[in-house]
């Protein structure tokens, strides 16, 4: 988001007071900067005079430049899920896997995370609606598998925030569900080792770190 130093304007629809800013992003599928206008809910008409709605936007305003310092352009957060674990999350994950092994790993983040959420833009995420999908997905999903769904989601959308796409991250306080099955319910990938080291979580800080990687190769 570039840094913005207008105010940004104000519009009564309804009963409700809605406000307007302006950003810079830069849309990285064509490397070009483009002005998006931003629309916030301010709050109702009977709580709010437009004096007061006009400051609560001032507040937003500032509140995205704070999150924002140096004002830098920031890439297009509307860009979707399948586009950026596509083109930016998985061509780095890929130099630290095993070819075997990697295949599995794609074809779980696919089924798993992409085939729900491809074409949902990365700024429309928030932790409810990723934390409903780990609990759907722990009805169904092995605790091994559950737990590296849950890594891969928290990796890359901290994936997502360093690389300027989002500033704040939806993921981060995503919490694994209780009551977790110990097989699938669901086909299961048949490669052998493959697949027990490819459910084997292997960000930092996943709750079962290590496990199962006791036949797995050194470096995956």
């Amino acid at each position: 988001m570039g840094k913005s130093h207008q105010r940004g304007w104000v519009v009564l629809r309804g009963k409700k007071w809605y406000g307007y800013y302006r950003r810079t992003v830069l849309d990285p599928t064509k490397n070009q900067q483009k002005v998006d206008t931003v629309p916030v809910i301010l709050g109702q008409k009977s709580e709010l005079t437009k004096f007061q709605a006009r400051e609560r936007l001032e507040q937003e305003i500032a509140k995205h430049n704070g999150q924002n310092p140096g004002g830098r352009v920031m890439n297009d957060g509307a860009v979707t899920f399948g586009w950026f674990v596509r083109n930016r999350f998985l061509p780095l994950k890929e130099a630290n896997w095993k070819p075997e092994t990697g295949k599995v790993k794609k074809l779980l983040i696919q089924k798993d995370l992409i085939d729900s959420f491809d074409h949902i833009p990365l700024e429309s995420f928030d932790r409810f609606t990723l934390q409903v999908h780990l609990n759907k997905l722990g009805k169904t999903r092995s605790k091994d598998r559950v737990l590296q769904i849950r890594a891969y989601v928290r990796d890359i959308f901290a994936e997502a925030v360093e690389q300027d796409f989002l500033a704040k991250d939806p993921a981060r306080k995503v919490t694994v569900p209780s009551q977790l099955r110990d097989t699938d319910r669901t086909t299961h990938v048949n490669v052998g080792t493959a697949t027990k080291c490819a459910l084997a979580p292997d960000v930092a800080g996943s709750d079962s770190a290590g496990a199962g990687h006791d036949e797995c190769p050194a470096s995956q």
